[in-house]
C-alpha cells in the first residue's frame, strides 16, 4: 500500500496535544515544533505550478496562519472564503488546534504583503464523520471581523452545487504549498507568491488503485510527474468553471509521501457536504 499523508506536513513531529476546543480526531500536528524547524525563506512552490501574476488575485483564497511562540504569523494551510465570516478548509488543518492562535488573511498573492485583510478564528467545526486519511476531511471556521468583499481582491467562492464532478474535468488548484524534501525533520518550505496549477480530475475507481482508502466523499486529480499539491496546500480550494463563474469542487486533503510523483492528489468532495455547509453558514 502506498504511504499516504495529509498535505499539511510530511515527516513532521507529531504530538498528542491537549486542547480546550474539543476532542481531537486522529493525529494532532505540533505546529510549534514544526515552525521551530521550518525555513521560512524558501522561494520554492506548489509542485509544477506558476506564480499568480502581479496584477491578479485569487479573491476567495485565504492563508491560514499560526501564531508561533516567537510572535510571528506563519502560513500553514489554505482555505476558501465562502461567506464574509466563514472559511472552508480541511479538518486535519485545525484538528486539536487552539483557535485563538490561528488567523486568516485574504486579499493577497504575496505572503509578505501586509495590505491584505486579517481576521481572527473564533471557532471551528470539523465534520462529525471525519476520519484521518479516509473520509470527511472538511471544516468550517468562524472568523471575526468579517472580511470586506470588494470582488477584486476579496470575494467568496460558490460551494452550493450538489452536482457530482466526474472524471477528466478541468480543475484549478491554488496555494502556497511547497515541494517535498527528504530529510530527518520537517523540511517543507513555503513560497511567498501564491501558486496556480491546472489539471484534471480522475475517475474514483482508477484513483482507488493507488489511494486504496478512497471513499465517495473524495475526488482525485492527477497530472504528469512533477505537478500536484504538496505540503502547505492542505485545506485549499480546487475549483472549476461554472458558466462565467467558478465553483469550488474540492478541498485539499492528502496524497502520497512524495508529492507530484504520478500518484493522485485527493480532495474532499465539496458537493457531498452541501447540506452540512449550508447549516453552518448562519
Amino acid at each position: 500500500m502506498v504511504n499516504q499523508w495529509s498535505y499539511v506536513f510530511v515527516l513532521v513531529l507529531l504530538a498528542s496535544l491537549q486542547s480546550s476546543i474539543g476532542k481531537p480526531m486522529g493525529t494532532v500536528i505540533d505546529l510549534d515544533a514544526y515552525f521551530e524547524n521550518a525555513d521560512g525563506s524558501s522561494q520554492e512552490r506548489v509542485v509544477g505550478g506558476y506564480d499568480v501574476p502581479d496584477d491578479e488575485y485569487v479573491p476567495y483564497q485565504v492563508s491560514m496562519q499560526f501564531l508561533t511562540k516567537s510572535g510571528k504569523m506563519r502560513h500553514f494551510c489554505g482555505g476558501s472564503l465562502i461567506a464574509p465570516n466563514r472559511v472552508l478548509t480541511a479538518a486535519h488543518c485545525v484538528n486539536g488546534q487552539n483557535a485563538s492562535r490561528i488567523s486568516v488573511v485574504a486579499g493577497i498573492r504575496d505572503l509578505n504583503d501586509d495590505s491584505g485583510q486579517r481576521a481572527q478564528v473564533q471557532s471551528y467545526e470539523m465534520n462529525e464523520n471525519y476520519e484521518e486519511l479516509v473520509t470527511s476531511d472538511i471544516a468550517i471556521l468562524k472568523i471575526d471581523p468579517p472580511f470586506e468583499i470588494d470582488d477584486k481582491r476579496v470575494s467568496t467562492i460558490d460551494v452550493s452545487s450538489s452536482d457530482l464532478v466526474g472524471a477528466d474535468q478541468e480543475v484549478m488548484l491554488t496555494g502556497w504549498g511547497s515541494v517535498f524534501h527528504f530529510g530527518t525533520g520537517p523540511f517543507a518550505k513555503y513560497p511567498n507568491i501564491l501558486q496556480k496549477l491546472s489539471y484534471k480530475t480522475l475517475d474514483n475507481a482508477k484513483c482507488k488503485e493507488t489511494m486504496t482508502q478512497l471513499t465517495d466523499t473524495e475526488i482525485c486529480a492527477l497530472e504528469r510527474f512533477g505537478k500536484g499539491a504538496c505540503n502547505g496546500d492542505s485545506g485549499g480550494p480546487l475549483v472549476m468553471a461554472n458558466g462565467d463563474s467558478l465553483k469550488q469542487v474540492g478541498v485539499v486533503s492528502y496524497g502520497t509521501a512524495f508529492c507530484a510523483s504520478n500518484s493522485p492528489d485527493v480532495y474532499t468532495r465539496v458537493s457531498m457536504f452541501n447540506t452540512w455547509i449550508k447549516e453552518r453558514m448562519a
